[in-house]
């Protein structure tokens, strides 16, 4: 009868595997919340756009803007509080302010759309 050899990792391969999964991880995570803030972000700003649609087909039925979250289909998330600051009869402006984690979105924190698509900050939209 032939001998069974069995073979293993030694505890240095071992903890070269941890090592370098290690410096992978540490390597993808922050890529990965950067992405996350970008892509909740972007909800936000669709979030905006879709009011500001609503707001001009009840603008075409009204005589003044819409001041109204709820009647705008602006609901706040768990990243951003939604609201309209001004509403008059020829102008309005709606803002996204971050929360929670969202809050790491240096620069970014206080998204505003008005009646003429006027976004700012202009290097977040």
């Amino acid at each position: 009868m032939d001998k069974i050899t069995l073979t293993g990792f030694t505890l240095i391969e071992l903890l070269i595997v941890i090592a370098i999964m290690g410096i992978l991880g540490s390597i993808a995570y922050p890529s990965y919340q950067n992405y996350m803030l970008e892509a909740r972000r972007g909800d936000a700003k669709t979030e905006l756009i879709k009011a500001q649609l609503k707001q001009t087909s009840l603008h075409i039925l009204n005589p003044n803007y819409s001041d109204d979250e709820s009647a705008l289909g602006m609901a706040n998330s768990d990243y951003y509080t939604f609201t309209v600051t001004s509403a008059g009869t020829t102008t309005y402006s709606m803002q996204a302010v971050a929360k929670g984690l969202q809050l790491s979105d240096t620069g970014c924190t206080t998204l505003t759309i008005d009646q003429d698509s006027n976004q700012t900050p202009a290097s977040c939209w």
